[in-house]
């Protein structure tokens, strides 16, 4: 499950780039990216079912640890899902300008005094 996961992950990632990128090339396979998005999508919502269907077996046959381990990877499954859900919504980050770190400040002197 961790690398469908990792590769939902990816496809997220390539899909802003296709979307925000410089090129235009990369623009024409936003859709193709999308299908692998919403394929892995499929999958992973698949096996959520799944594990949610086995949480209620066991818990009904009285596993409740094995029970609730299949119910706490459904959750993880499904907050993944929903994480990508409002990412089209998500406008861009601005651009910003180059930073530079600047110096500290040199300490004052409390006293008033020299050295």
């Amino acid at each position: 499950m961790h690398d469908r996961i990792a590769e939902l992950a990816g496809l997220r990632a390539e899909l802003a780039t296709c979307k925000n990128g410089p090129r235009e090339t990369w623009r024409d396979k936003t859709d193709e990216v999308q299908a692998q998005i919403d394929r892995v999508r499929g999958e992973l919502d698949e096996a959520a079912e799944a594990l949610e269907t086995q949480s209620t077996t066991l818990a009904d046959g009285g596993q409740d640890v094995r029970a609730a381990e299949a119910a706490v990877e459904a959750r993880r499954i499904r907050a993944v899902l929903a994480e990508g859900e409002d990412d089209g919504a998500r406008a861009p980050l601005p651009k910003r300008g180059k930073r530079t770190a600047q110096a500290a400040k040199a300490p004052e002197n409390a006293s008033g005094g020299g050295s």
